[in-house]
């Protein structure tokens, strides 16, 4: 039986001027990213492997007809099965989100040994935003409901909703749902739980600025890690130990579209340290760490190098630049498998190969 942990996971966004590298330079020597065929006519993105490693879940945008489509498929270390497109299966959703309009994105798995597998967000041509729960009755339909991230230690979940104003955070647990937010001019997004399950990191939005905010779940109070007046920090995430936070900032660029990866400690008052170069802007979710708590990894904005994908010491060192063999890489993902740190991401293919149309599925081990 394959013995399989979850590295605190997600994608980043992130850029800093002024931190030059070479991808020759500090690069992970070993066996090229081997790609995990789909055989889609669009682009694949946001790959994320389940729990157990037996699975995988991704998104397919199609450019032309402005669609995206969830699939799953059966996952082996170096291959994946045929997929199959994740349509909700409540009688609520059979009337609401038909045809071509549907839209599925927004996919999290529950942790291992629960009541419930995933949870994901459903869409439709005006805008309406739902969560469907496997194995729950109902979709969570009230206002614009979206972004469902899962407790990693227990079935419940944190979501986005509107229902009482710009937007709150939600608990949602077996079926119970508990407001945890209360501001009436920000909006609250992109949660992220700390791998202890008791807080929560999230983003509090506003016109002029947003800032990365920690919510304790217990106590239902929320605190600023941090000030960057009039800058936009976003995508957090908790190291594997959770005494750091990762997160996307503007701060320190020339332009409000450039941001860079950032460390600070998850206590208020702490200083924010800057990590890395530019990297490019993620799909979804929030930056990867290793399982070591060291390390945090996002794809560097070098289209000229390929856009290498690489793993940025949390001390400041020079980043480790993965030999995947691979160009325009995107959403790196990241899960411990018998020990190995095996690497799920996207990218238009090897370097040898002609064919440059797609985004495709990818997995590389990392040497270690």
């Amino acid at each position: 039986m394959r013995k399989i942990v979850i590295a605190a996971a997600g994608v980043c966004l992130a850029g800093v001027v002024g931190m030059g590298f070479a991808v020759g330079e500090a690069s992970a020597q070993g066996a090229a990213a081997v790609e995990l065929s789909t055989n889609h006519e669009g682009n694949v993105h946001y790959p994320q492997p389940s729990p157990d490693g037996a699975k995988i879940a991704y998104e397919v945008n199609y450019p032309a007809e402005k669609r995206t489509e969830l699939y799953m498929a059966p996952l082996s270390p170096r291959s994946v099965g045929s997929p199959t497109m994740m349509v909700p299966e409540t009688m609520a959703s059979a009337s609401r989100y038909g045809g071509g309009k549907r839209i599925t994105h927004l996919f999290g798995w529950a942790p291992l040994g629960g009541k419930y597998d995933y949870a994901y967000t459903v869409s439709d041509s005006d805008g309406s935003q739902a969560v469907y729960v496997n194995g729950w009755s109902a979709l969570i339909d009230d206002g614009v409901s979206k972004e469902p991230v899962w407790d990693p230690n227990a079935a419940r979940f944190v979501f986005t909703s509107n229902r009482t104003g710009n937007g709150d955070l939600y608990l949602w647990d077996e079926g119970q749902e508990l407001q945890l937010t209360f501001d009436e001019v920000h909006a609250e997004i992109y949660p992220a739980w700390t791998p202890q399950g008791d807080k929560v990191a999230f983003v509090r939005a506003g016109k002029a600025e947003s800032q990365i905010m920690v919510l304790d779940v217990n106590m239902f109070s929320s605190v600023q890690l941090f000030n960057f007046p009039g800058k936009d920090s976003t995508r957090p995430s908790f190291s594997p130990d959770g005494s750091k936070v990762a997160f996307l900032s503007n701060k320190a660029t020339d332009s409000v579209m450039q941001f860079g990866l950032w460390i600070v400690d998850s206590r208020p008052g702490s200083t924010p340290r800057n990590i890395g170069p530019l990297v490019r802007i993620p799909t979804k979710g929030a930056c990867t760490w290793t399982p070591d708590g060291k390390g945090v990894i996002a794809v560097i904005d070098s289209p000229d190098q390929g856009d290498p994908i690489a793993i940025f010491p949390v001390d400041g060192g020079a980043p480790r630049v993965l030999a995947t063999g691979t160009f325009n890489n995107r959403d790196p993902f990241l899960r411990v498998v018998d020990g190995q740190w095996r690497l799920f991401f996207t990218s238009q293919g090897l370097d040898a190969k002609d064919e440059k149309t797609w985004q495709k599925l990818f997995v590389y081990d990392i040497p270690r």
